[in-house]
């Protein structure tokens, strides 16, 4: 199943109530996108008062959402069921990438019909203290088409989260437990990590006179050029700089620079720079002995 590419289309309603906890970025995401194809949706958080109002019944969903703070999941979970929100039918899943339904959700598993993880591998963040609804992130219902979801968990589990993963039009990434940390740890790297590279760059630039919002949106300007390279021509072909051409003054030049301001920036430059020889040569733009060169160079500088 597709979701429609016409905002205005009717969705097909559907009979899988689901309670989307966590009024953060990643929850309104769910809220907002799981709403727009059909299913009914039910939000709280406990910012927003009683899980139910006083005098109402309270009526398990079939599917529960924690999107929530890594280290709340085990207290939300045992919250929803112990307050009627899941119950014997219902299957609880969270939105932490890195940690285990069986880790997190263990004390509730004999409680639920199955426990799981259910990650969209998009970027979300807070822009203000004031309102947690404010967020970055997937802002229209269909903007998590073709997105890969990391999907775990036992059987149940699995289900609902392909449940969910299909009727939002993402691409489905089923992993075992102990795959879990490598899925995560390259979700950082290409998410968080460039995040920290930007900042170190962003200093950088302001040490040797620029502004640093004008640096920060110059810097940002170049990532997303190189993003749209790695969309057109893909890796390794979007490599591009001195390692890609082989110039060894240059990065020779770059490394006694960024020493002589910290060590340590020195260290991030020659550790990728080494991952960035590996993809030079794949590429195979310049020679393999003006690669070579490069390598010396780096293992010169490596302690």
């Amino acid at each position: 199943m597709t979701t429609s590419l016409f905002a205005d289309e009717a969705q097909p309603e559907r009979s899988t109530q689901v309670l989307v906890v966590g009024a953060g970025p990643v929850g309104l995401c769910f809220e907002r996108a799981l709403s727009h194809v059909g299913f009914p949706v039910r939000s709280w958080s406990r910012s927003h008062g009683p899980l139910w109002p006083q005098g109402s019944e309270p009526v398990a969903a079939d599917i529960v959402i924690l999107a929530v703070r890594d280290d709340a999941i085990p207290h939300a979970a045992e919250y929803i069921v112990t307050h009627g929100g899941a119950g014997p039918q219902s299957v609880v899943l969270h939105c932490a990438g890195g940690r285990p339904p069986s880790q997190v959700l263990g004390s509730i598993r004999e409680l639920v019909k199955g426990i799981g993880l259910l990650h969209p591998l998009r970027s979300f963040v807070h822009t203000g203290s004031s309102d947690e609804r404010e967020g970055s992130g997937p802002q229209k219902e269909h903007e998590l088409i073709g997105t890969v979801m990391a999907l775990c968990g036992d059987s149940s589990g699995l289900a609902a989260g392909q449940e969910l993963c299909q009727a939002l039009s993402g691409v489905p990434l089923v992993l075992p437990e102990d795959r879990l940390p490598m899925y995560h740890a390259a979700a950082v790297l290409a998410a968080g990590h460039v995040a920290t590279l930007l900042d170190v760059a962003v200093q950088l630039l302001s040490r040797i006179g620029l502004d640093r919002k004008a640096a920060a949106t110059a810097l940002t300007a170049l990532t997303e050029s190189v993003l749209l390279n790695i969309r057109q021509v893909g890796l390794p072909q979007a490599l591009t700089g001195p390692i890609a051409r082989g110039d060894a003054l240059t990065v020779a030049s770059h490394l006694d620079a960024l020493n002589r301001q910290s060590c340590q920036v020195g260290d991030i430059y020659r550790v990728l720079a080494e991952s960035s020889l590996d993809i030079a040569y794949r590429k195979g733009a310049a020679e393999d002995s003006a690669l070579a060169a490069v390598g010396d160079v780096l293992a010169a500088r490596r302690v």
